[in-house]
């Protein structure tokens, strides 16, 4: 396998032509426009056109729709996502040509060299969030940060930014072990619950990767108290530990935690036992709480002054696809969530019926045949039991695929029919049917990780 040493070789050639396999990608896309803002050749290629590819375009990439071996003509390097494998036609022309196959985390660890502190934030939930929350933080503390995340951040315009080589903050993404690429000073882990079952076998496994991910931290961790799995994975770290918490005992602690009738919380955050930030968020829910705990925690571990965590953690509006809003139609406001856990669907909703008095029409697109399977169970549920709340009205779309094909013989009509709620597979169709039943007041919530929010689209300049 190339090390990074090999990889930051290559990178010395700013002469060479590197092909990105996924490039529309939201980590893909960031990379790709990194190496193009530092002056290296960049393409790749993708199953569809999306946002991201065109802007890479307009970059002076040179994108590929859709993937073939002779795309690859003419480039030196070979950056693949974790989505693609050894029968891809472009994974078997780069090994036909015999030019350097790098893994996606892999060209972005080589990117974090350099930096005097990285901060790698990972978790099942939270972690986009954490990680934009971090970097508006550091924004306000005029430290001039490099990031890359796993959301576009609108204030930035993406999901990166290159700043001074003083503080790169990073999410660690878990999935296919990934981060196990990175070696951060500071590992910031928001939580752990099962998820990619097409990967980790059970939570022992997940539990024992996030170990791993620790035994590569260089300097101290950040770990949420409240989550007996993070505490499971932390336990045998033997360097400095931040605990962050609401309801356990914990050096960063949130208290005096009030909410608005909008579901927005004000509270201070006490560093062991001394008044360090105050804080009113413009993002809802408990989860979001946490959230800004854990960012505030890893500023604390960086010697940031409280007063930017106050003015960061308060002009922060969310990063993209995170309870977003995207406009309205006939007074109707429509959200997209990113949401695709079933623990994930189930918050945001919480967090949903905070804001309305109007009923909520919930499109949920279940990720990955792999996960609704191992998850089926906990997914029923929620649905189930948000249906039975009254307000809210759930229409399941087919599962997005993400390239995987479905050898577990699930269906989201299957589980419209166990649940009770609607299953509509055409978009068009779902725009349709909001549009006529829909009331003034209502909200319109779009969840998934996949494209279901193309919808928006649909919503708000199809006629």
């Amino acid at each position: 396998m190339i090390t990074k040493t090999e990889i930051l070789k290559y990178l010395e050639n700013k002469n060479i032509k590197i092909f990105f396999s996924g490039i529309g990608g939201i980590s893909m896309s960031a990379i790709a426009a990194a190496l193009i803002q530092k002056n290296y050749t960049v393409g790749g290629s993708d199953i569809k056109e999306k946002s991201e590819t065109q802007q890479l375009e307009k970059m002076g990439a040179q994108v590929f729709i859709p993937q073939k071996a002779e795309n690859l003509d003419g480039y030196d390097l070979f950056v693949y996502t974790a989505r693609i494998t050894e029968d891809n036609p472009e994974m078997i022309r780069a090994r036909e040509l015999g030019i350097p196959v790098i893994k996606r985390a892999q060209m972005l660890a080589a990117l974090m060299e350099g930096y005097k502190k990285t901060i790698g934030v990972t978790g099942t939930h939270g972690k986009s969030t954490v990680s934009a929350m971090i970097s508006e933080i550091f924004i306000q503390a005029k430290t001039d940060p490099t990031f890359f995340i796993g959301a576009v951040y609108p204030p930035a315009g993406s999901a990166y930014r290159i700043g001074k080589e003083d503080f790169f903050i990073l999410e660690s993404d878990e999935a296919y072990d990934s981060f196990l690429n990175f070696f951060p000073d500071i590992a910031v882990l928001t939580n752990i619950e099962m998820d990619h079952p097409d990967y980790f076998k059970d939570l022992r496994a997940m539990i024992n990767s996030y170990k791993k991910y620790f035994s590569g931290t260089k300097e101290c961790a950040v770990i949420n108290a409240d989550d007996p799995n993070s505490l499971s994975a932390a336990a045998d770290f033997g360097k400095k530990i931040f605990i962050y918490a609401i309801y356990s005992s914990a050096g960063i602690k949130a208290e005096n935690i009030v909410y608005t009738p909008h579901g927005t919380a004000g509270f201070d955050i006490y560093a062991f036992g001394s008044l360090y930030a105050c804080v009113k968020l413009n993002v809802l829910g408990e989860y979001n709480v946490y959230n800004a705990l854990a960012a505030a925690a890893a500023a604390y571990a960086c010697g940031i002054p409280g007063e930017a965590v106050t003015r960061g953690l308060g002009i922060f509006k969310g990063a993209a696809r995170r309870f977003e809003f995207k406009g309205e139609f006939n007074n109707v406001k429509i959200y997209e969530d990113y949401a695709h856990h079933p623990t994930e669907l189930r918050k945001t909703l919480e967090a949903a019926g905070r804001i309305t008095a109007g009923k909520i029409w919930c499109v949920i697109q279940p990720h990955t045949y792999s996960r609704t399977s191992a998850l089926e169970t906990e997914l029923c549920a929620v649905i189930a039991e948000r249906q039975a709340s009254g307000n809210i009205n759930i229409i399941l779309t087919d599962i997005f695929s993400a390239t995987e094909p479905n050898t577990y013989n699930i269906y989201s009509e299957d589980i419209a029919l166990k649940t009770g709620c609607g299953f509509i597979s055409n978009f068009g169709e779902i725009a349709g049917y909001l549009k006529t039943r829909c009331s003034s007041g209502d909200i319109v919530l779009l969840m998934g990780a996949g494209d279901v929010n193309e919808i928006t689209e649909l919503l708000l300049f199809e006629q």
